[in-house]
Protein backbone atom coordinates (compact mmCIF):
# COMPACT_ATOMS: atom_id res chain seq x y z
CA UNK A 1 0.00 0.00 0.00
CA UNK A 2 1.65 3.35 -1.14
CA UNK A 3 2.08 5.36 1.70
CA UNK A 4 -0.13 8.39 0.66
CA UNK A 5 -3.18 5.66 0.53
CA UNK A 6 -2.01 4.59 3.84
CA UNK A 7 -2.30 7.70 5.13
CA UNK A 8 -6.04 8.06 3.54
CA UNK A 9 -6.80 4.78 5.11
CA UNK A 10 -6.04 5.46 8.83
CA UNK A 11 -7.52 9.59 8.28
CA UNK A 12 -10.80 7.71 7.09
CA UNK A 13 -10.80 5.17 10.16
CA UNK A 14 -9.87 8.21 12.60
CA UNK A 15 -12.23 10.78 10.84
CA UNK A 16 -15.03 8.74 8.93
CA UNK A 17 -15.50 8.98 4.88
CA UNK A 18 -14.02 12.11 3.07
CA UNK A 19 -15.84 14.16 0.19
CA UNK A 20 -14.55 13.02 -2.93
CA UNK A 21 -13.26 17.17 -3.19
CA UNK A 22 -11.01 16.37 0.15
CA UNK A 23 -9.44 13.28 -1.32
CA UNK A 24 -8.77 14.91 -4.87
CA UNK A 25 -6.63 17.70 -2.98
CA UNK A 26 -4.52 14.57 -1.36
CA UNK A 27 -4.08 12.96 -4.19
CA UNK A 28 -2.95 16.13 -6.26
CA UNK A 29 -1.99 18.23 -3.72
CA UNK A 30 -0.72 16.21 -0.36
CA UNK A 31 2.50 18.08 1.03
CA UNK A 32 4.80 14.50 0.37
CA UNK A 33 3.28 12.60 -2.19
CA UNK A 34 0.52 14.55 -4.16
CA UNK A 35 0.84 14.61 -7.98
CA UNK A 36 1.42 17.69 -8.10
CA UNK A 37 3.69 18.25 -5.35
CA UNK A 38 5.96 15.92 -6.79
CA UNK A 39 6.44 18.12 -9.56
CA UNK A 40 5.49 16.04 -12.71
CA UNK A 41 6.74 15.86 -16.34
CA UNK A 42 4.97 18.07 -17.99
CA UNK A 43 5.40 19.51 -21.03
CA UNK A 44 6.37 17.42 -24.44
CA UNK A 45 7.21 13.77 -23.44
CA UNK A 46 6.24 14.65 -20.29
CA UNK A 47 2.73 13.03 -18.56
CA UNK A 48 0.71 15.97 -19.92
CA UNK A 49 1.68 18.43 -22.28
CA UNK A 50 -0.97 22.21 -22.28
CA UNK A 51 -1.84 24.53 -25.55
CA UNK A 52 0.83 26.44 -24.46
CA UNK A 53 3.95 24.18 -25.67
CA UNK A 54 1.86 23.48 -29.10
CA UNK A 55 2.51 26.36 -30.66
CA UNK A 56 4.13 30.04 -29.96
CA UNK A 57 0.60 31.74 -31.55
CA UNK A 58 -0.68 30.54 -27.83
CA UNK A 59 1.75 33.03 -25.75
CA UNK A 60 1.40 35.41 -28.48
CA UNK A 61 -2.43 36.00 -27.90
CA UNK A 62 -2.05 36.24 -24.20
CA UNK A 63 0.83 38.88 -24.99
CA UNK A 64 -1.28 40.74 -26.84
CA UNK A 65 -4.46 40.64 -24.60
CA UNK A 66 -2.23 41.64 -21.29
CA UNK A 67 -0.31 44.15 -24.06
CA UNK A 68 -4.28 45.70 -25.00
CA UNK A 69 -4.70 45.56 -21.34
CA UNK A 70 -1.90 47.94 -20.41
CA UNK A 71 -2.74 50.44 -22.81
CA UNK A 72 -5.87 50.85 -21.91
CA UNK A 73 -5.22 51.42 -18.69
CA UNK A 74 -2.89 54.02 -19.79
CA UNK A 75 0.51 52.51 -19.57
CA UNK A 76 0.71 52.48 -15.23
CA UNK A 77 4.20 51.81 -14.50
CA UNK A 78 2.59 49.24 -11.24
CA UNK A 79 1.34 47.08 -14.24
CA UNK A 80 1.34 43.70 -12.64
CA UNK A 81 1.45 40.23 -14.73
CA UNK A 82 0.32 37.28 -12.94
CA UNK A 83 0.37 33.98 -13.86
CA UNK A 84 -1.61 30.67 -11.90
CA UNK A 85 -0.58 27.24 -12.32
CA UNK A 86 2.63 28.56 -14.51
CA UNK A 87 3.37 24.92 -14.86
CA UNK A 88 7.08 24.63 -16.25
CA UNK A 89 7.11 28.43 -16.08
CA UNK A 90 7.85 28.12 -20.06
CA UNK A 91 4.71 30.56 -20.38
CA UNK A 92 5.29 32.81 -18.25
CA UNK A 93 9.14 33.31 -19.64
CA UNK A 94 7.48 34.12 -23.27
CA UNK A 95 4.78 36.04 -22.15
CA UNK A 96 7.06 38.12 -19.97
CA UNK A 97 10.18 38.88 -22.34
CA UNK A 98 7.24 39.71 -25.28
CA UNK A 99 5.82 42.31 -22.95
CA UNK A 100 9.25 43.86 -22.06
CA UNK A 101 9.89 44.07 -25.91
CA UNK A 102 7.02 46.04 -26.26
CA UNK A 103 8.09 48.26 -23.71
CA UNK A 104 5.40 47.25 -21.34
CA UNK A 105 7.32 47.87 -17.66
CA UNK A 106 5.75 44.85 -15.34
CA UNK A 107 6.08 43.10 -12.48
CA UNK A 108 5.44 38.99 -12.88
CA UNK A 109 4.32 37.02 -10.49
CA UNK A 110 3.42 33.29 -10.09
CA UNK A 111 0.84 31.91 -8.01
CA UNK A 112 2.32 28.31 -7.59
CA UNK A 113 1.41 25.89 -4.68
CA UNK A 114 3.70 23.45 -5.61
CA UNK A 115 6.96 23.11 -4.61
CA UNK A 116 8.05 20.33 -7.01
CA UNK A 117 6.72 23.11 -9.47
CA UNK A 118 8.47 25.71 -8.73
CA UNK A 119 11.81 24.37 -8.78
CA UNK A 120 11.34 23.53 -11.98
CA UNK A 121 10.14 26.68 -12.87
CA UNK A 122 13.38 28.80 -11.18
CA UNK A 123 15.01 27.13 -13.65
CA UNK A 124 12.80 28.11 -16.59
CA UNK A 125 12.88 31.62 -15.82
CA UNK A 126 16.52 32.10 -14.40
CA UNK A 127 17.81 35.55 -15.26
CA UNK A 128 14.37 37.36 -15.12
CA UNK A 129 12.77 39.17 -11.99
CA UNK A 130 10.16 36.61 -10.89
CA UNK A 131 8.19 36.60 -6.62
CA UNK A 132 6.36 33.71 -6.55
CA UNK A 133 3.17 33.31 -3.97
CA UNK A 134 1.20 30.12 -2.64
CA UNK A 135 -2.38 31.98 -2.95
CA UNK A 136 -3.30 34.88 -4.68
CA UNK A 137 -4.99 36.36 -1.51
CA UNK A 138 -1.11 36.97 -1.02
CA UNK A 139 -1.51 39.93 -3.44
CA UNK A 140 -2.30 43.57 -2.79
CA UNK A 141 -4.54 45.10 -5.32
CA UNK A 142 -2.33 46.52 -8.46
CA UNK A 143 -3.28 47.26 -11.63
CA UNK A 144 -3.12 44.09 -14.01
CA UNK A 145 -3.49 41.05 -15.94
CA UNK A 146 -3.99 37.81 -14.62
CA UNK A 147 -4.02 34.33 -16.50
CA UNK A 148 -4.74 30.69 -15.78
CA UNK A 149 -3.91 27.83 -18.58
CA UNK A 150 -5.54 24.73 -17.43
CA UNK A 151 -5.77 25.56 -13.49
CA UNK A 152 -9.37 25.48 -12.60
CA UNK A 153 -9.61 21.54 -13.93
CA UNK A 154 -7.83 20.29 -11.14
CA UNK A 155 -9.79 22.41 -8.55
CA UNK A 156 -11.14 19.58 -6.50
CA UNK A 157 -14.63 18.50 -7.01
CA UNK A 158 -17.42 17.30 -4.93
CA UNK A 159 -19.35 14.12 -6.65
CA UNK A 160 -23.05 13.41 -6.99
CA UNK A 161 -24.38 10.26 -7.94
CA UNK A 162 -27.91 11.90 -8.33
CA UNK A 163 -29.81 12.12 -5.71
CA UNK A 164 -26.95 11.00 -3.88
CA UNK A 165 -22.82 12.16 -2.61
CA UNK A 166 -20.08 10.11 -3.42
CA UNK A 167 -17.68 9.75 -0.54
CA UNK A 168 -14.57 8.03 -0.31
CA UNK A 169 -14.29 5.17 2.20
CA UNK A 170 -12.04 2.32 2.89
CA UNK A 171 -13.21 -1.52 3.56
CA UNK A 172 -11.32 -3.84 5.86
CA UNK A 173 -8.59 -4.69 3.69
CA UNK A 174 -7.53 -0.95 3.21
CA UNK A 175 -9.09 -0.48 -0.32
CA UNK A 176 -10.32 2.84 -1.27
CA UNK A 177 -13.99 2.56 -2.09
CA UNK A 178 -17.12 4.54 -2.54
CA UNK A 179 -20.37 4.97 -0.07
CA UNK A 180 -22.97 6.88 -0.78
CA UNK A 181 -25.18 9.67 1.66
CA UNK A 182 -27.85 11.89 0.84
CA UNK A 183 -26.71 15.18 -1.18
CA UNK A 184 -27.16 18.41 0.52
CA UNK A 185 -29.66 20.55 -1.37
CA UNK A 186 -26.77 23.20 -1.97
CA UNK A 187 -24.63 21.00 -3.12
CA UNK A 188 -27.00 19.83 -5.75
CA UNK A 189 -28.23 23.16 -6.79
CA UNK A 190 -25.74 23.68 -9.15
CA UNK A 191 -26.87 21.05 -10.77
CA UNK A 192 -30.44 21.53 -10.96
CA UNK A 193 -29.97 25.30 -12.28
CA UNK A 194 -28.05 23.67 -15.24
CA UNK A 195 -30.08 19.93 -16.45
CA UNK A 196 -32.41 18.02 -15.17
CA UNK A 197 -30.69 15.40 -13.23
CA UNK A 198 -31.20 11.72 -14.54
CA UNK A 199 -31.00 9.32 -11.54
CA UNK A 200 -28.36 7.82 -10.94
CA UNK A 201 -26.24 10.14 -13.03
CA UNK A 202 -22.78 11.40 -12.11
CA UNK A 203 -22.46 15.17 -11.66
CA UNK A 204 -18.91 17.08 -10.49
CA UNK A 205 -19.83 20.23 -8.26
CA UNK A 206 -16.71 22.41 -7.92
CA UNK A 207 -17.23 24.70 -4.54
CA UNK A 208 -13.74 25.97 -4.56
CA UNK A 209 -14.21 28.21 -7.72
CA UNK A 210 -16.08 31.02 -6.24
CA UNK A 211 -13.66 31.65 -3.45
CA UNK A 212 -10.28 31.29 -6.03
CA UNK A 213 -12.40 33.75 -8.45
CA UNK A 214 -12.60 36.53 -5.50
CA UNK A 215 -9.13 35.87 -4.74
CA UNK A 216 -8.26 36.30 -8.06
CA UNK A 217 -10.32 39.56 -8.25
CA UNK A 218 -9.06 41.03 -5.57
CA UNK A 219 -5.48 41.02 -6.38
CA UNK A 220 -6.60 43.44 -9.71
CA UNK A 221 -7.34 47.00 -8.43
CA UNK A 222 -8.31 47.67 -12.24
CA UNK A 223 -7.36 45.04 -15.89
CA UNK A 224 -8.56 41.66 -16.66
CA UNK A 225 -8.26 38.33 -15.89
CA UNK A 226 -7.79 35.54 -18.95
CA UNK A 227 -8.99 31.96 -18.18
CA UNK A 228 -8.67 29.25 -20.21
CA UNK A 229 -9.69 25.66 -20.07
CA UNK A 230 -11.50 22.48 -21.18
CA UNK A 231 -15.57 21.89 -20.40
CA UNK A 232 -18.78 24.39 -21.48
CA UNK A 233 -21.95 25.55 -19.90
CA UNK A 234 -24.20 23.97 -18.20
CA UNK A 235 -25.55 21.04 -19.90
CA UNK A 236 -22.46 20.85 -21.65
CA UNK A 237 -20.52 19.79 -18.29
CA UNK A 238 -23.52 18.11 -16.74
CA UNK A 239 -24.95 15.67 -18.80
CA UNK A 240 -24.62 13.31 -16.25
CA UNK A 241 -23.79 10.40 -18.52
CA UNK A 242 -20.06 10.71 -19.03
CA UNK A 243 -17.55 10.25 -16.11
CA UNK A 244 -17.22 13.80 -14.67
CA UNK A 245 -13.74 13.20 -13.41
CA UNK A 246 -11.17 11.12 -15.54
CA UNK A 247 -7.54 10.46 -15.06
CA UNK A 248 -4.22 10.58 -17.20
CA UNK A 249 -0.65 10.02 -17.13
CA UNK A 250 1.55 9.92 -19.06
CA UNK A 251 -0.73 11.13 -21.78
CA UNK A 252 -2.73 8.85 -21.92
CA UNK A 253 -5.61 7.81 -20.16
CA UNK A 254 -5.19 6.25 -16.42
CA UNK A 255 -7.31 3.74 -14.09
CA UNK A 256 -10.19 4.76 -11.62
CA UNK A 257 -9.78 7.78 -9.60
CA UNK A 258 -9.50 5.98 -6.33
CA UNK A 259 -6.39 3.79 -7.63
CA UNK A 260 -2.50 4.63 -6.85
CA UNK A 261 -3.38 8.16 -5.18
CA UNK A 262 -0.84 10.49 -6.21
CA UNK A 263 0.31 8.52 -9.14
CA UNK A 264 -2.19 10.25 -11.60
CA UNK A 265 -3.62 13.19 -12.79
CA UNK A 266 -7.64 13.62 -11.50
CA UNK A 267 -9.49 16.38 -13.62
CA UNK A 268 -12.82 17.37 -14.40
CA UNK A 269 -14.76 19.14 -17.29
CA UNK A 270 -15.04 23.34 -16.05
CA UNK A 271 -18.38 24.67 -15.39
CA UNK A 272 -17.85 28.57 -17.23
CA UNK A 273 -21.91 28.98 -16.18
CA UNK A 274 -20.76 28.68 -13.03
CA UNK A 275 -17.66 30.54 -13.45
CA UNK A 276 -19.41 33.48 -15.13
CA UNK A 277 -21.54 33.26 -12.33
CA UNK A 278 -19.40 33.34 -9.51
CA UNK A 279 -17.15 36.35 -11.75
CA UNK A 280 -20.33 38.43 -11.60
CA UNK A 281 -21.05 37.86 -8.04
CA UNK A 282 -17.52 39.86 -6.93
CA UNK A 283 -17.97 42.37 -9.67
CA UNK A 284 -16.24 41.33 -12.48
CA UNK A 285 -17.33 42.39 -16.15
CA UNK A 286 -17.41 39.17 -18.91
CA UNK A 287 -16.08 40.95 -21.88
CA UNK A 288 -15.34 36.94 -24.15
CA UNK A 289 -16.72 33.24 -23.74
CA UNK A 290 -15.59 31.22 -26.79
CA UNK A 291 -13.86 28.83 -28.21
CA UNK A 292 -9.85 28.67 -28.17
CA UNK A 293 -10.18 27.84 -31.89
CA UNK A 294 -12.11 31.30 -32.07
CA UNK A 295 -9.74 33.31 -29.70
CA UNK A 296 -6.45 32.33 -31.69
CA UNK A 297 -8.37 33.26 -35.04
CA UNK A 298 -9.37 36.64 -33.38
CA UNK A 299 -5.31 37.16 -32.88
CA UNK A 300 -4.79 36.53 -36.54
CA UNK A 301 -4.23 32.81 -36.40
CA UNK A 302 -5.19 31.48 -40.15
CA UNK A 303 -3.74 28.29 -41.44
CA UNK A 304 -2.18 27.96 -44.88
CA UNK A 305 -3.59 25.20 -47.38
CA UNK A 306 -3.16 21.78 -46.00
CA UNK A 307 -0.89 21.03 -48.97
CA UNK A 308 1.44 23.95 -47.99
CA UNK A 309 1.61 23.65 -44.25
CA UNK A 310 4.79 23.28 -42.24
CA UNK A 311 5.22 20.99 -39.08
CA UNK A 312 4.51 24.14 -37.34
CA UNK A 313 1.34 24.60 -38.87
CA UNK A 314 -0.03 21.51 -38.25
CA UNK A 315 0.89 22.08 -34.44
CA UNK A 316 -1.65 25.49 -34.76
CA UNK A 317 -4.15 23.54 -36.80
CA UNK A 318 -4.57 21.49 -33.59
CA UNK A 319 -5.32 24.55 -31.44
CA UNK A 320 -7.60 26.14 -34.38
CA UNK A 321 -10.22 22.65 -34.04
CA UNK A 322 -13.23 23.83 -33.10
CA UNK A 323 -14.22 20.30 -31.76
CA UNK A 324 -11.80 20.53 -29.22
CA UNK A 325 -13.70 21.73 -25.94
CA UNK A 326 -11.39 24.40 -24.64
CA UNK A 327 -12.59 27.53 -24.11
CA UNK A 328 -11.69 31.23 -23.05
CA UNK A 329 -12.83 33.31 -20.65
CA UNK A 330 -12.13 36.89 -20.47
CA UNK A 331 -13.24 39.15 -17.55
CA UNK A 332 -12.85 42.47 -16.87
CA UNK A 333 -12.35 44.72 -13.47
CA UNK A 334 -12.81 48.15 -13.55
CA UNK A 335 -11.83 50.39 -11.07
Amino acid sequence: MSSLRQRLVERIRAEGPLTFAQYMEAALFDSKAGFYTRGPGIGQGGHFATSAEAHPAFAEAITAEAHATWLELGEPADFRVTEAGPGTGGLARTVSEGLTALGVGHELVLIERSTGLTDRQRTTLKGLSVRWVDHPAALSPAPGFLYGNEILDALPVRLVQWPDEVLVDADATGRLIETLVPADPTLAAPIVAAVTPRQGGRYAVRPAMVPLVAAFSRSISVGRMLLIDYGGTGAEVHDGRRPPVRTYISGQQGGDPLQAPGTQDLTADVDFGALTAAATTVGLVVEQLLTQAAWLRGHGCELPPANARTEEDWALAGLLDERLPFMVWLGQRQG
